[in-house]
């Protein structure tokens, strides 16, 4: 595997399916910062199955035999692939389909955490369908689907590793009310802002959370919640 350049993040990705008849699962995805990571076009990659999740290896042309990576490979139910370019997309192309993720136990629909590094991305199923990765801005339309649309009212919580948003309905006809039960129960009341359904988190309780600005927590949603913390990879099997 090439040497590190010190770039990492994460990010996540949908199985995806091939047919809708049989709903064989599919994982493909693009992503500039591939080229970053070293998984540049035409490059050589070693995908290994793992319990709901996989790794993705790089190899450069200072591999050992070819046909010895490949019987090893296959020995841990992996394969090997090559990075491509699909259709007229310019970024990085990766897919794997068919027995290689029937390994996994993933299924269509399932949302993965992506982990990655030069030369090495690893991704984990995350827990359910009503989980996904944010920072302590929010915004976009999955935020209307849970009610949180411009100028309605909600009540943020925090506690050490967690921030708790409610919605609150017809919070501005009830404006003496919510600021009165919110002073006695030390919550902080925002509104959504437009055009995009922005939330932003009050500073004092990222403080309080123990969380900065730029961190990526786990997003916990249902209606009108939206329960917050702070990612922990070794919980999510990394």
């Amino acid at each position: 595997m090439n040497g590190t350049n010190g770039i990492h993040g994460i990010d996540v990705a949908v199985i995806t399916r091939r047919n809708r008849a049989t709903n064989d699962p599919r994982l493909a995805f693009y992503a500039h910062w591939l080229n970053d990571m070293g998984f540049v076009i035409g490059a050589l990659a070693q995908f290994l199955p793992e319990e709901y999740g996989m790794t993705f290896t790089l190899y450069n042309e200072n591999i050992p035999k070819y046909s010895e990576l490949l019987r090893t490979t296959r020995e841990k139910g992996g394969t090997l692939i090559h990075v491509c370019r699909h259709n007229h997309r310019e970024d990085p192309h990766l897919c794997i389909i068919g027995k290689y993720l029937e390994q996994t136990g993933l299924k269509y629909g399932d949302t993965m955490l992506m982990r990655y590094e030069y030369g090495s991305i690893r991704m984990r199923k995350l827990p359910n369908d009503m989980i996904r990765v944010v920072t302590s801005h929010l915004s976009g339309k999955w935020l209307a689907e849970l009610g949180f649309t411009p100028d309605e009212v909600l009540t943020v919580a925090a506690e050490p590793g967690m921030i708790t948003c409610k919605l609150q309905e017809n919070g501005q006809d009830r404006a003496a009310e919510l600021v009165k039960y919110a002073r006695q129960n030390k919550l902080q009341l925002i509104q959504v802002r437009p055009p995009s359904n922005n939330i932003d988190l009050p500073p004092s309780y990222l403080e309080k959370a123990g969380v900065l600005p730029t961190d990526a927590l786990l997003a916990t949603c249902e209606y009108g919640f939206i329960q917050l913390q702070k990612l922990d990879f070794v919980a999510l099997g990394f």
